[in-house]
């Protein structure tokens, strides 16, 4: 299935293309910055300059606005202005693909937000930096940075907004609610993904101009797209029909409406209107070689690929397929690769060429058996429901399956690279003399063993969102806060594999950005907005491998987990605080909060709760000295760990 559209995010809710196509002439420039000579106030400059940089699509050139700005606010004190310059940096250097500086600029820019007061900046920031880690692969962070800009915008009482705010404030839910439709979909959460297009929707049906058109146009595209993974052919048609419409009135530039004719000629080939769909993919293909967008090049030769061989073209289907599996090993697209390889694989064997097809199968079967089955993942799943609706009776039997699960998952991942490892040496002696072949064959295993992780980390939010779904279902306080503390675990797991993937080495998990998403995560879960709660921490710089990570990370989460829940229920205010340090070969980890405190006859050895059970078992398994104290005020908790390895 087609996933462009998420790339057009940013054409479509931002000022311009991620990159300006035709080079900012000098002269434009040179009157720019004499214009400004014309302008009296330091902050109407500031904002005319920022405006002027927006509007010329962010190009290479526009960087001497933003220079200028921030000498005229440096000159002038304004450092409530700090904040709107630097964000606009951090722009110009996403837009321009350069995305370490922008995540820095962003940095800076949040450094000064509180002085510009402006809650429209702020969700800004978190809105685009969404963007920096869809783009890395951090779809997890992505959701939870849209989520926190979302929310800074509905807190905004509109009744006290001009008629100016309100069309800023209608613009930024429409991009936020359109970015959290995006994600969800990436991750198959198709019912959110669904509910946020259409508040997006609804959102940009209120404007009335040509870029609401188009903007409207795109979040039917994207919708569309969704209705098709969804297998709703027939729905998916109507509205991509109305997003061309809708594009082309808003006179939206070619490569926005090949977006809207490519997904058209998906849903027209599974409807088998074939030469409709011959008819959109030949549009949206000459669009897209116009402009060099490889991406979208390589879809629609593999779906055009897919129609030809629903047609019986098999010869003009291997054509295309052939091109589409060269362009994404250029661009490094793995699911690419497996369309294109499967589509070949068909019209190779329709042929009577069986040694090519065999080849294709060989490549889309390597990908594919790497992938952790279904299956496991819903075992964990109902072994978590299992403890859910029978938590007394079957609690030593979850923990117990729940830890052979665990096995089972690393011992899978083990067989899947040692097959890899395996094909690899098979086709490494068969063409030891192909130098060239060698070096591709290293490159995709390396590309399916992030892969690897990466699937893991999908499935577990998977079973994340089917917990979700079912905690929604169920009317039972009881039932929903235990659905909840499943959900956290399986989260703290996937954001493990999250670690593992994007690793250099697939070793292990850095741990003060790990214990920071995760702590992040639980504060937004356990809604605790309207209390004061400080997370303070001082972690040292310690990587420690998968073995480790696990039981760790679970230990982790029921310490904070805990605290959340019951040590401020009493308190509007207080601090949680998690020190980690690594001494005399001992990992010491003490996690305290200054809360209502623990009974006065509290024995973990006595406890019969599943969290302190856990904490109990893990620490065990680590081999680690675990010491809870019951101070004058709140709870302090030490582990001191003997088992465990960093790299």
């Amino acid at each position: 299935m087609v996933r462009l559209f998420f790339l057009f995010y940013f054409i479509l809710f931002s000022t311009s293309l991620l990159a300006q196509k035709k080079p900012l002439e000098d002269g434009v420039i040179d009157a720019t910055l004499l214009a400004i000579d014309t302008i009296s106030s330091p902050e109407g400059k500031i904002n005319f300059l920022i405006l002027s940089t927006s509007k010329n699509r962010y190009s290479v050139k526009t960087i001497s606005f933003l220079n200028k700005a921030i000498s005229i606010s440096k000159k002038s004190d304004l450092k409530n202005q700090y904040a709107s310059i630097y964000y606009s940096f951090g722009n110009y250097y996403y837009y321009n693909s350069k995305l370490d500086s922008s995540s820095y600029y962003f940095k800076k820019a949040e450094e000064f937000a509180p002085l510009d007061k402006n809650p429209f900046i702020e969700s800004s920031i978190l809105s685009t930096r969404s963007g920096i880690y869809k783009r890395k692969g951090d779809v997890s962070m992505a959701i939870s940075s849209s989520l926190s800009a979302k929310k800074i915008i509905d807190k905004i009482d509109t009744t006290k907004l001009n008629r100016e705010e309100i069309r800023t404030y209608t613009g930024k839910n429409l991009v936020i609610n359109n970015s959290l439709a995006n994600l969800y979909n990436q991750i198959e959460d198709y019912q959110a993904a669904l509910l946020y297009y259409d508040l997006a929707y609804q959102a940009v049906s209120s404007l009335n101009s040509k870029r609401a058109k188009i903007n409207a146009g795109s979040i039917l595209s994207n919708k569309g797209d969704l209705l098709i993974k969804m297998k709703r052919y027939n729905d998916a048609f109507k509205i991509l029909v109305k997003s061309k419409e809708l594009k082309e009135e808003g006179e939206a530039p070619p490569i926005i409406v090949a977006g809207s004719e490519l997904n058209l000629g998906i849903a027209e080939t599974h409807l088998k209107k074939y030469s409709e769909a011959l008819e959109s993919f030949n549009s949206a293909l000459n669009t897209y070689l116009k402009s060099n967008y490889q991406s979208g090049i390589a879809y629609v030769y593999v779906n055009r690929g897919i129609l030809y061989n629903n047609t019986e073209d098999y010869n003009n289907a291997i054509t295309d397929c052939e091109k589409a599996k060269s362009i994404a090993r250029t661009i490094n697209s793995l699911e690419l690769q497996l369309d294109a390889c499967k589509c070949l694989t068909e019209a190779y064997k329709e042929v009577g060429d069986f040694e090519k097809a065999f080849k294709n199968q060989e490549l889309y079967l390597i990908a594919k058996d790497s992938f952790i089955s279904e299956k496991n993942i819903k075992q964990l799943t109902q072994l978590q429901m299992q403890y859910d609706f029978n938590k007394q009776q079957e609690q030593q039997k979850i923990e117990a399956e729940k830890k052979e699960l665990q096995r089972k998952l690393l011992l899978y991942l083990a067989i899947a690279a040692l097959l890899i490892v395996v094909l690899l040496g098979f086709f490494f002696i068969k063409n030891r003399k192909k130098n060239i072949q060698i070096s591709e064959a290293l490159q995709e295993k390396e590309i399916l063993l992030k892969e690897i992780h990466h699937r893991v980390k999908n499935n577990l939010q998977v079973v994340s969102s089917l917990l979700s779904l079912q905690q929604r279902q169920s009317k039972d306080a009881t039932t929903q806060q235990a659905l909840q503390e499943g959900r956290d675990r399986v989260k703290a797991m996937a954001l493990i594999h999250q670690n593992l993937y994007q690793d250099k080495n697939l070793v292990g998990v850095p741990l003060k950005p790990y214990i920071e998403t995760l702590v992040n995560n639980l504060v937004f879960n356990y809604k605790v907005e309207d209390k004061n709660i400080q997370v303070i921490t001082d972690i040292d710089d310690i990587k420690l491998d998968v073995d480790t990570i696990i039981p760790f990370g679970l230990i982790i989460n029921e310490l904070i987990s805990n605290a959340l829940k019951y040590a401020f229920t009493e308190k509007d205010s207080g601090e949680i605080t998690i020190d980690l340090k690594l001494k005399d070969e001992l990992l010491i980890l003490i996690v305290a909060d200054n809360g209502v405190g623990l009974p006065d006859n509290f024995s973990i050895e006595n406890a019969s709760s599943l969290g302190y059970r856990l904490i109990k078992s893990f620490s065990q398994k680590l081999k680690a000295t675990l010491t809870i104290e019951n101070p004058s005020e709140g709870t302090k908790v030490r582990l001191e760990i003997v088992s465990f390895k960093t790299v």
